[in-house]
């Protein structure tokens, strides 16, 4: 009994630090969700990945806990003026640096935000 009353104050007292900081119950949340995952993966996709010789035929090799835990890349390609730099100021929620909006193009480069 005694461990199931440690166990229990233990997950509250991380609740309670989770809701007073949200950033930390993402950053939870994520890695679990990570985790499930990489387990369902493992389970059920690689299993048949390997039996019909994946790697092989598509010549891509099997996912590993690096693909699962690395930041996703997202790249935008379009004309100009159709709203690439807009989605991004609305992804992110604020202007960014080295950004320019005019009505005639104005990306010269390409830019990397990490």
């Amino acid at each position: 009994m005694a461990d199931w009353a440690a166990n229990t104050t233990a997950s509250s007292s991380e609740d309670v630090d989770s809701q007073k900081d949200p950033s930390k119950a993402i950053a939870e949340q994520t890695a679990k969700l990570a985790g499930r995952l990489k387990a369902i993966y493992r389970k059920s996709i690689l299993p048949v990945e390997k039996r019909f010789r994946y790697d092989y035929f598509y010549e891509s090799p099997f996912l590993t806990d690096v693909e699962f835990d690395a930041k996703p890349q997202v790249m935008l390609v379009g004309q100009y003026s159709v709203g690439k730099t807009s989605f991004i100021r609305y992804l992110l929620g604020r202007d960014f640096p080295g950004q320019r909006i005019g009505p005639e193009p104005t990306t010269d480069r390409f830019t990397g935000k990490i």
